[in-house]
């Protein structure tokens, strides 16, 4: 297991990537084709038309943090866990941040309450895995 000093700020961006990285992720269920031949277009029809859509793929590096991610996910317990995907998939795709009020609104508290929640669950992650790195370097 790879795990070095994680502190909050590098376990909160860990977590972001993942999120963005599991959207890029194929589906897992491969939508039937009806032909095996390609479509052809005339020569004046090969320009891409405005419902055609680019899908844009994790390199490895971004899976192999993915799964870091999920790993250290084990480590949280369940609520922990819930809250802080919820709050990297609230902020997925979005240049202001994670929705803060409409998770408080989920969960029916206040929004600094949940920032604060998430902080402290970053924070108790942080230091389970510090725990697991010390238990593993004492133990030969």
């Amino acid at each position: 297991m790879l795990i070095d000093n994680w502190d909050v700020a590098a376990l909160h961006e860990l977590f972001f990537e993942a999120v963005m990285t599991e959207r890029w992720m194929p589906a897992a269920k491969q939508t039937a084709r009806t032909t095996f031949w390609p479509e052809m277009q005339a020569e004046w029809l090969s320009y891409a038309d405005p419902e055609t859509r680019i899908r844009l793929t994790p390199t490895t590096k971004q899976v192999d943090r993915y799964h870091l991610a999920i790993e250290f996910s084990g480590h949280m317990d369940e609520a922990d866990r819930k809250l802080v995907w919820a709050v990297a998939h609230s902020a997925a795709q979005r240049s202001r941040g994670p929705r803060w009020a409409r998770l408080a609104r989920m969960l029916g508290i206040d929004p600094r309450t949940v920032q604060g929640r998430y902080t402290a669950a970053l924070l108790r992650l942080s230091l389970a895995l510090k725990e697991t790195q010390r238990r593993t370097v004492s133990d030969p």
